[in-house]
């Protein structure tokens, strides 16, 4: 049997070499920046209003539940118009924020108040508009 070669002075070697190496990347954190010289700056990160992410993202993350909700809104904008109040309008939401109007109008002139109006209601990403008037 062969005598096995003493690990020791291999071992304390690379254990100095890891607290030389240490000791080196310690330094340059004293001096208030990263090892390698650069210094930490203030980044601006804008932050959305939190309180707007439920309306925002609702519909448009792709639910059908969120699609109905958009489309329940806009059925809401649209009968607070009272210019629109005597028109039948069908509001039809889908995934991604899409609104589809359909009906019949009493004039033509409603037809751009309707579509604007559902285009102002939070959620809503597009407006196809398949509506009538004489």
């Amino acid at each position: 049997m062969h005598d096995p070669i003493p690990l020791r002075p291999v071992r304390r070697a690379a254990l100095l070499l890891a607290g030389a190496a240490a000791a080196s990347l310690l330094a340059g954190c004293g001096t208030g920046g990263t090892p390698w010289g650069a210094t930490p700056t203030r980044i601006e990160i804008p932050v959305p209003d939190l309180r707007k992410v439920p309306e925002v993202w609702d519909g448009a993350s792709g639910s059908t539940a969120g699609a109905q909700r958009v489309a329940d809104r806009v059925r809401a904008a649209l009968s607070a118009q009272p210019v629109l109040a005597g028109s039948s309008i069908a509001v039809e939401g889908y995934e991604g924020g899409l609104i589809i109007l359909s009906g019949r109008l009493a004039n033509p002139s409603d037809r751009a108040l309707a579509t604007q109006t559902a285009r102002n209601v939070t959620g809503v990403r597009d407006v196809v508009d398949r509506m009538t008037a004489p």
